[in-house]
């Protein structure tokens, strides 16, 4: 087996479990080592309302991005949400009220985090509350003082992406990437991180596996060594969660020659990611938040219309224990919400279902909830994962 069908043969959340075990380590405390236990025994018992804070935070920077690759929402122009930088200010507001709890904040999402000239002070800070931070960035037009930027500030995990070992493999999804500067770049930070002598970042070079570059493997896995990078990560390419056509979509990028995903007529099986048996874990262990304080679900639904919450608040457990976070998680449990309301978490199959009667009810204002499927109507069915992975 290559270390490519090794990678895309594991569930990716299990193979990031060293990097997040770093971070618990790094950043413990007696509070949040009882929280995490806490919601760890609250997602066991699939509990709707929680007593537990999330102990790890998602929070994007920006939502632009100098690129225009075809499989993101960002890229192709359909966030469904306003484009914003994150202030340093703003930040401090979203970030504050769950400090005390979180092990780790990522410092990406829908956009290239790097457009944020206040990205590095948000990573000072975090890292001043004993938060570890990870960011994943295209470097494809950074510039020297940006790369020291990036070893200077404490992050203290690095995510490259970089698809492809030539020009042309690159450029045919990371449109209006440069390859020489992504490639430039990522040994100019593996080697000056290296004369200084510095533990952190840790850098991981991620590259997505497509139709047009799994002829490279081999060849990245020769050049990471050559390079000095930490880890070669190789992931699967995904698709937003609202494609129409998937099977065109699949039969365009997804690889031919690397094993890892097998299809049925209804449910996309992404490298065994569909229907986990146990309930959605960014219910319980993440709080997601985009530039505009919109608090999403998780990592891979973007458009507005589907937030659970608006930050800044006052009472951050409230938010968590609102009525779409716990008719979310109701999906998962033999219990049910005090209060019904209709989510975008109801359309997906990532997480498999806990088997209820279809709701014949009220939904929020007394109108019709859901009909037979006991799905909502109108809501975004989501089959995997999104374009690229994040947690």
């Amino acid at each position: 087996m290559t270390l490519a069908q090794w990678y895309l043969s594991k569930v990716p959340q299990y193979t990031r479990m060293a990097r997040h075990a770093r971070s618990v380590i790094r950043h413990a405390t007696p509070r949040k080592v009882a929280n995490l236990f806490r919601v760890e025994l609250e997602r066991k018992l699939r509990r709707v309302e929680l007593k537990g804070y999330p102990y790890l935070l998602i929070i994007d920077p920006c939502n632009y991005c100098d690129l225009r690759c075809p499989l993101c929402p960002t890229g192709y122009g359909g966030l469904g949400r306003p484009q914003k930088m994150l202030s340093l200010e703003h930040f401090k507001q979203y970030f504050d009220p769950v400090a005390d709890y979180l092990f780790e904040a990522t410092m990406h999402n829908w956009g290239e985090s790097l457009l944020n000239r206040h990205v590095f002070s948000m990573i000072e800070y975090a890292q001043s509350r004993n938060v570890g931070t990870n960011l994943s960035t295209n470097v494809s037009g950074s510039t020297t003082g940006y790369l020291d930027n990036l070893l200077e500030c404490g992050l203290e995990y690095l995510i490259v992406s970089l698809d492809g070992t030539s020009a042309e493999s690159y450029s045919q999804y990371r449109i209006r990437g440069k390859f020489e500067n992504v490639l430039d770049n990522l040994a100019e930070i593996v080697a000056r991180r290296n004369r200084r002598r510095l533990k952190t970042p840790v850098v991981e070079w991620q590259f997505i596996v497509m139709r047009h570059n799994e002829h490279e493997l081999a060849e990245a896995e020769v050049l990471a060594k050559k390079i000095g990078v930490d880890l070669l990560r190789f992931i699967p390419v995904g698709m937003p969660f609202d494609t129409v056509d998937r099977k065109a979509v699949a039969a365009k990028w997804y690889p031919v020659t690397v094993q890892g995903r097998a299809y049925t007529p209804d449910v996309e099986l992404q490298f065994g990611q569909a229907n986990k048996p146990s309930p959605c874990f960014y219910l319980y262990r993440s709080l997601v938040v985009n530039p505009d304080g919109g608090v999403s679900p998780c990592c891979v639904v973007y458009n507005r219309a589907t937030d659970f919450g608006q930050l800044p608040v006052a009472d951050v457990r409230q938010l968590w224990n609102n009525d779409r976070y716990q008719s979310a998680r109701a999906l998962f449990s033999p219990r049910e919400a005090s209060r019904w309301a209709p989510t975008v978490c109801e359309g997906c199959d990532i997480f498999e279902k806990y088997p209820k009667p279809a709701r014949r009810g009220a939904g929020p204002s007394g109108a019709t909830g859901a009909g037979e499927s006991g799905r909502a109507p109108g809501l975004i069915q989501i089959k995997g994962p999104a374009a690229r992975e994040r947690v």
